[in-house]
């Protein structure tokens, strides 16, 4: 009992020793076999993909040669791929291994096509039917990539195209070295003749139709800049362009239009072309959402947009691999910034946020996805083909023109309003204007009317006073002569008796003449109604005209005391001696009159810049620059003129005859006394005669 107890407790034990054994002999036979991957076999269809046929050698120290590669094959040590070749930015060299097969359904003449057209190098290494595969000698060399000048590729083509003939039901081994500064990527398809032809035409067309889509939108842009003068749609216009430049070099169009040069450009076209997306594409965001954003939102934008021109100076020197993924992260994080700020665009975007909010979501979609096929985190053909953001850029932009379109028709929209307001609002202004314009011609009716009347009034005014000036001095003459013969008798009885009264006899004679003067000169009605004094006119030696006047008021007024100061030149004027006397003898009598009877009386003469400069200074109160204007209007007086006698038009009228040649007089006053400054122009320096129509009523003193 014992034994078989022992013996039933150990079997168990046994069992599950041998057990484990057996599954880690069969995990280390699974592991020791050499895994390969399937030969593509040809057959019915006429276009094989390449993916899951495909293996892979990685070569990071970029020195493995052919014959090391055929080394390598023979150990076993390339893996099978699951899909396509998606290595992302590393700077390593990739080996893949490729075996084809093909049944008598297939055409023996057939195209290897190969893309991304990006690729920097591709050098493929093609067996030679019924010759040993593992010599190098066995195998014909074509050299691929963008770096190769497109026209010595077998066929000119936006992919990689290589003609292969292959035997009925014999293995063809091709091996494939991929080389890139950028993402290192591989995918192709074997066609026929005719599956190739279809494809290429239907590629064309398809670029063809995004070319034309991307420049009809880039135009519309374009105009719209051009109308509105807006930033964004400049930005939007520029974003588009770099758009059409990336694209279009990726999908292999410049290949076709400049085959001689794109492998000069390429890489500029492509990388420096995507550093020049990310610019414009920052710097429209900043644009369109720079209300929506905030403080940090708006700087991390400019940050991308200094990114990525370092990713354009990147590519001439040589450090784009390091630093895309960088930008290429940056740039979906911006997508998911816009794609918070884009539901924050109701004001800015009225009605059209729907559309902002769904372009940058399938945005944000296509560079996601295009980020993950890069830095191969998925593979080639994962969802979509190679070029995934091709498509979703097509429907970003649609999405994008809409909303900017709509916002052009809104901003029409509103202009539209306040222009219809603005001629409501001019058409009321019109209506107020010509309400008031009937106001003020009625108000000017009746001042025309007030006017006309004040007219009339004053015209009979002037009729009745030279009614009376005429009698005045029709009335006058007698006496005056019936006095200045009696004095003519004094004169000569004084004389005969020398009695020493001649003096006074010469001051009465000098106020007699004055006034038979006033009579004769000022009081005629033909002075006055006819006026002007140009048939007066006539060269007047100012220093002994100046120096008469002067000793007729020191006759005059034998009491007060004048000096007079004449110039050393020849003070010559053309004027009217008659009312030129009469403006001097009013500024002497006013200076006079003005003055404390004690004080003296300087009179001055001097030539300044061809005038006749004359000065009458004297004693009085002092006033303001204001006040001396106030003294030159008609029937103004000073303050201290109550004493005297006077109507308040003796310095209006000197102003006026003065004026009339030419001349301007002033009136100052300060601490040493109240100064009169008279500015004639001398004979030679009068510009213009007299005006024709000039009037000067001369006037006595006392007036």
């Amino acid at each position: 009992m014992i034994v078989n107890t022992t013996m039933n407790t150990a079997f168990p034990h046994t069992k599950l020793r041998a057990l484990l054994c057996g599954i880690f002999l069969l995990t280390a036979i699974l592991f020791s076999i050499r895994a390969f991957a399937s030969p593509l076999m040809l057959g019915e269809r006429s276009a094989n993909e390449l993916a899951g046929h495909m293996e892979l050698l990685k070569d990071p120290s970029l020195s493995l040669g052919f014959t090391d590669v055929l080394k390598a094959a023979g150990n076993g040590r390339f893996h099978p791929l699951e899909g396509n070749l998606n290595n992302g930015y590393k700077r390593e060299a990739c080996w893949v291994r490729l075996t084809i097969e093909r049944n008598a359904s297939f055409p023996e003449k057939s195209w290897l096509r190969l893309k991304p057209n990006y690729v920097n190098y591709l050098t493929l290494y093609i067996q030679t039917p019924g010759h040993d595969p593992l010599l190098a000698s066995s195998y014909h060399i074509v050299r691929l990539g963008n770096h190769i000048p497109a026209l010595q590729r077998p066929v000119l083509h936006p992919d990689f195209v290589v003609p292969l003939v292959l035997p009925a039901s014999e293995p063809v081994i091709i091996y494939a070295r991929v080389f890139s500064n950028s993402s290192i990527s591989l995918a192709g398809n074997i066609h026929t003749t005719e599956d190739l032809r279809d494809y290429t035409n239907l590629h064309v067309i398809i670029q063809s139709a995004l070319l034309g889509i991307f420049l009809t939108i880039l135009l519309i842009n374009v105009i719209f800049y051009i109308s509105t003068r807006d930033k964004l749609f400049l930005y939007y216009s520029f974003y588009l362009l770099a758009g059409i430049i990336v694209n279009f070099a990726v999908e292999g169009v410049m290949t076709l239009l400049f085959p001689s040069i794109v492998h000069l450009v390429s890489d500029y076209l492509v990388y420096g072309g995507i550093g020049l997306n990310i610019l414009v594409y920052s710097e429209f965001s900043r644009s369109l959402f720079f209300k929506a954003a905030g403080r940090w939102s708006m700087r991390y934008m400019r940050l991308l947009s200094l990114f990525g021109l370092v990713i354009i100076v990147s590519v001439p020197l040589g450090f784009y691999p390091m630093i895309a993924p960088l930008g290429f992260i940056g740039l979906l994080a911006l997508v998911a910034i816009q794609l918070v700020l884009s539901q924050r665009l109701s004001d800015y975007f009225p009605s059209s946020e729907i559309y902002i909010v769904l372009a940058f979501a399938v945005n944000a979609l296509g560079y996601f996805h295009m980020l993950l096929r890069l830095i191969g985190i998925i593979p080639l053909g994962f969802l979509w083909d190679m070029n995934t953001l091709q498509f979703t850029s097509l429907f970003h932009i649609t999405l994008i023109s809409i909303a900017l379109s709509r916002r052009v028709l809104m901003a029409e929209r509103v202009l539209t309003e306040q222009t219809q307001q603005a001629l409501n609002i001019s058409k009321e202004t019109e209506k107020k204007a010509l309400a008031l314009a009937s106001d003020m011609t009625q108000e000017l009716r009746k001042s025309k009317t007030k006017l006309e009347v004040a007219l009339a009034s004053e015209r009979q005014a002037l009729e009745q006073q030279y009614r009376f000036l005429s009698m005045l001095s029709h009335e006058y003459r007698t006496p005056l002569a019936v006095i200045s013969g009696n004095l003519d008798i004094i004169d000569i009885q004084e004389t005969k008796k020398q009695c020493g009264y001649d003096e006074e006899l010469a001051a009465m004679h000098l106020a007699v003449d004055r006034l038979v003067e006033v009579m004769d000169v000022s009081l005629e009605r033909s002075r006055l109604t006819e006026p002007g004094i140009n048939e007066g006119i006539k060269p007047i030696a100012m220093a002994s005209f100046l120096s008469a006047q002067v000793t007729i008021m020191r006759t005059m007024w034998p009491l007060r005391t004048y000096t007079y100061s004449e110039a050393s030149d020849v003070e010559t004027i053309l004027g009217d001696p008659q009312t030129i006397k009469t403006a001097l003898f009013n500024l002497l009598e006013n200076a006079r009159k003005y003055s404390p009877s004690s004080s003296p009386i300087a009179v001055e003469s001097h030539i300044e810049q061809d005038q006749v400069v004359i000065t009458i200074q004297n004693q009085g109160k002092i006033f303001t620059n204001e006040e001396s204007e106030e003294f030159f209007n008609k029937y103004t007086r000073g303050l201290n003129s109550n004493d005297t006698s006077g109507a308040g038009v003796g310095l209006w009228l000197v102003r006026h005859i003065i004026e009339q040649h030419n001349g301007a007089v002033s009136l100052a006053a300060n601490a040493s006394g109240i100064r009169a400054t008279v500015r004639i122009p001398l004979a030679h320096a009068a510009c213009e005669p007299l005006p024709e129509n000039s009037s000067v009523i001369p006037t006595p003193a006392r007036l």
